[in-house]
């Protein structure tokens, strides 16, 4: 096992593009815990307070996504990661689901220069009730 089994799969899913690849991705990503750029305020022992959120991007095509990182341990220690918080994944997928703002979550690899975007059809699919 390494590292980053959820890069991993996403490597997998890049090289071969199928539904079964990208399935296995999102059912993965909700059972992780994901790496988000945090904003908003913490209290002194790191936890969040009120107004905190996961940020978001309109890289690629302009359209607002939450900003993930794949297996955030390895993300984060990338020189200038703005990965700077852990989220189950199912939460992150609720959050996208309930943002009507949101189109989805862009989720970086911690090991290549690529990326998976969870659109809002996958989001609505596999996002659990309300948390």
């Amino acid at each position: 096992m390494t590292d980053t089994p959820l890069s991993d799969l996403m490597d997998a899913h890049v090289q071969t593009d199928t539904a079964e690849t990208y399935t296995a991705f999102v059912e993965m990503f909700q059972n992780s815990v994901i790496g988000i750029v945090g904003v908003g305020p913490r209290s002194p022992d790191g936890r969040t307070g009120e107004g905190f959120a996961a940020g978001k991007t309109t890289h690629g095509d302009g359209r607002s996504r939450i900003l993930a990182f794949a297996d955030p341990e390895v993300a984060s220690r990338t020189p200038g990661s703005p990965c700077n918080a852990g989220i189950p994944g199912a939460v992150l997928l609720r959050m996208a689901a309930d943002d009507l703002s949101c189109e989805g979550i862009l989720v970086n690899s911690a090991t290549r220069l690529i990326s998976v975007i969870i659109d809002r059809d996958a989001v609505s699919a596999f996002a659990p009730g309300p948390v």
